[in-house]
């Protein structure tokens, strides 16, 4: 089943809490507009507020979602922390929390593009990757990313 044969009040139950904050911020910047937009191609978003030192970035990159806080250190992204999701029909499933000199596998896909092998679930990872996901949602939310103070550094829209 896809994310849109549901209705949106049904959806919400099944998806995580950093994919609802996250739908809002892409709605908010104007990357997503409908349900149907998580379905299209790679998008990117890279924002800033002032007083944070870290960048907030959301991206899907094939299958990949991506989202966290960036420190830039000459250039480079060190991620702290960065929540990689799986995307499949609109529902992002947990794949791993990248911190700045670690990472927390808690499933593991073998096979791509829909052609999966098995799934791989660490069962006390992925405990640790809800209640994370959790926190950083509500962190998300409490710092105002969605709102109207936001500078957008860099957006890339989704296309078919």
């Amino acid at each position: 089943m896809s994310c849109l044969e549901m209705p949106e009040e049904q959806r919400k139950k099944f998806i995580l809490e950093i994919q609802q904050v996250a739908e809002k911020i892409l709605r908010a910047h104007g990357v997503l507009n409908e349900v149907a937009d998580l379905l299209k191609g790679e998008w990117f978003l890279k924002l800033q507020k002032s007083g944070f030192e870290k960048k907030l970035v959301l991206a899907k990159y094939g299958e990949e979602i991506s989202i966290g806080f960036y420190i830039y250190s000459d250039d480079i992204p060190v991620p702290d922390p960065n929540f990689a999701l799986l995307s499949q029909n609109g529902f992002w499933y947990p794949q791993r929390i990248e911190e700045k000199f670690e990472e927390t596998v808690s499933s593991f896909f073998a096979g791509a593009y829909g052609d999966y092998d098995f799934l791989n679930i660490i069962p006390e990872n992925l405990e640790k990757f809800q209640v994370s996901q959790r926190d950083f949602a509500k962190t998300l939310e409490s710092q105002g990313w969605s709102g109207p103070d936001v500078k957008i550094l860099e957006k890339i829209m989704p296309r078919n």
